[in-house]
């Protein structure tokens, strides 16, 4: 039932010419591209649930996020303690003690941090990489956001995904990512800080003693 759903809301959107709120949710993207690209750093707390459906499982976790442009991201998990996805400009880090204490993963590459860097993949260029669609203004806690529908022209890793952007800030405070694995992931953002002083160890990663560091 949920993928039928999911698929009669794709379609008809995708088969409407573009119309007004088409062109809003582009214009909403392209303020809150322009905001994050003029934004040097910021932290906010985040709390992520994730929805294995084909399982029929969920987990969440929550913690702290900070982005430092061009290159440097990391969440941090207090809950489960000690998770963390760390971006050093160079590699991708991720290491799950709460699944795993004993394996770390490192990506290596250019752009290899957009499965988890949200910010950077879904504002980037969003006008020529993703189909959008304007679904309305939301309250998310005490805040309004658009809620945005982002489709991607071609393969990003996911099949979706639905944006919420402060209008008065013009940053993301809620995500929800459809992957093309059938998990969601979502993502709600509080007390973004911008331009904080950040460490330069909040993007520096060193596996643990003995862990086996598995490169990909």
């Amino acid at each position: 039932m949920r993928h039928w759903i999911v698929w009669l809301i794709l379609s008809q959107v995708s088969a409407t010419p573009v119309k007004a709120q088409d062109i809003q949710a582009y214009d909403v993207l392209a303020g809150a591209s322009l905001n994050y690209s003029n934004v040097d750093n910021f932290c906010a707390q985040f709390h992520q649930i994730i929805e294995v459906t084909l399982l029929n499982q969920a987990r969440s976790g929550h913690g702290r996020m900070c982005q430092r442009q061009p290159d440097e991201f990391a969440m941090r998990f207090s809950e489960p303690a000690g998770d963390l996805v760390v971006v050093d400009g160079e590699s991708v880090w991720t290491f799950y003690p709460s699944m795993d204490k004993q394996q770390v993963l490192k990506f290596s590459g250019l752009n290899s941090d957009g499965r988890f860097n949200f910010y950077k993949n879904l504002l980037t260029n969003p006008r020529d990489r993703f189909r959008a669609f304007h679904q309305g203004i939301e309250a998310i806690d005490s805040n309004r956001a658009h809620k945005i529908l982002m489709e991607p022209k071609e393969d990003q890793g996911f099949r979706f995904a639905v944006v919420w952007i402060d209008i008065e800030s013009e940053l993301i405070i809620k995500i929800e990512v459809h992957d093309s694995n059938e998990s969601i992931r979502t993502i709600m953002l509080t007390d973004i800080q911008l331009d904080a002083e950040i460490a330069d160890d909040e993007f520096r990663f060193i596996p643990p003693a003995g862990a086996r560091v598995i490169i990909r």
